[in-house]
């Protein structure tokens, strides 16, 4: 499942401290609201602060990318690189870039949709070259669009299209097309963004974020 080099995880105390005072928090209130007889609310507030019970462990660790040296925090399940966009996981106390079969059960490597969308010839399942394409649709305020996604014949409906923020932008949204396979988000990667940057390891870095609001996209070479 992984590859490449293992990078070091270091633990920010200051991050560690956050995430504590915030899972205390967190509990008191879900105590209070119990006492209260708002159950349904007090067992909200106790997910929540069972969930940053995570944040204290994995949340509160930095690293690097082992691809392209980027900054990383918050190593919380599958992460990925903001500058080069190569995912990685904690695997034996080091953190691992994915190897490129890697196929999560659900979709949830996120790919931004730039200015380009030129689909690799690569079922978004498993990898393996595509046969047919399939139309997901997405709507929000500040955009909407199709996007023809490519599978082969034994798999179908395994890519959605979300939204997320644009970093330092704000509120302000940007679509991602969100897959289960790591060969197919790599290519997708290597075929949309400039080589201008490579590193040790061969990944691109990113362009600009996208800057049109309506668009159509159709799969390339099927």
């Amino acid at each position: 499942m992984l590859a490449g080099q293992p990078m070091p995880i270091r633990r920010s105390w200051l991050r560690t401290l956050g995430w504590t005072l915030a899972m205390l928090a967190l509990l008191v209130c879900a105590v209070f609201m119990g006492y209260s007889g708002e159950y349904v609310v007090a067992g909200l507030f106790g997910l929540f602060g069972l969930a940053a019970m995570f944040g204290i462990g994995s949340g509160s660790c930095t690293t690097e990318c082992p691809v392209c040296g980027a900054a990383l925090r918050g190593l919380i399940g599958l992460k990925r690189c903001p500058q080069c966009f190569a995912y990685g996981k904690i695997s034996e106390g080091a953190y691992y870039e994915l190897l490129p079969d890697f196929v999560n059960e659900v979709p949830v490597l996120a790919l931004p949709l730039g200015d380009r969308k030129q689909m690799p010839p690569l079922c978004c399942v498993c990898g393996v070259p595509a046969s047919r394409s399939e139309k997901l649709r997405i709507i929000r305020v500040e955009f909407a669009f199709d996007l023809d996604v490519p599978y082969c014949a034994l798999h179908s409906a395994g890519a959605d299209l979300d939204s997320e923020p644009i970093p330092g932008k704000g509120k302000a949204q940007r679509p991602v097309l969100k897959v289960k396979s790591n060969a197919f988000y790599r290519a997708y990667v290597q075929a949309n963004y400039r080589m201008s940057d490579q590193r040790e390891m061969g990944s691109p870095c990113v362009t600009e974020p996208i800057k049109r609001k309506v668009f159509s996209v159709t799969a390339q070479n099927l």
